[in-house]
C-alpha cells in the first residue's frame, strides 16, 4: 500500500501491540526532522484510533496498514 491509497476516515486491518485489529485514520500529518538531523525532508505520519479500545496509534509507513476495511 501506498501513502496515496489512504484515505482519512477509512477503516484498516492493522496490527497493533502484537494483535491484528481495526483502526480508523484520524489525520495525515508532516512531521519536521529533528535539529540535530542531516536530513532535511519532512515526513508524512499517519494518525489513528484503535477502534476496540480508543486510544491513538502512529503509523510511519502505510506497509503497516494492511487491508482497507469497506464499511
Amino acid at each position: 500500500m501506498k501513502m496515496a491509497d489512504v484515505v482519512v476516515g477509512g477503516r484498516y486491518t492493522a496490527k497493533v501491540g502484537g494483535r491484528l485489529t481495526t483502526v480508523r485514520v484520524v489525520e495525515l500529518r508532516l512531521v519536521p526532522p529533528p535539529p540535530s538531523s542531516v536530513r532535511t525532508s519532512w515526513r508524512r505520519v499517519i494518525c489513528a484510533v484503535n477502534e476496540a479500545t480508543g486510544r491513538r496509534a502512529t503509523f510511519r509507513s502505510p506497509r503497516q496498514l494492511l487491508v482497507r476495511k469497506e464499511y
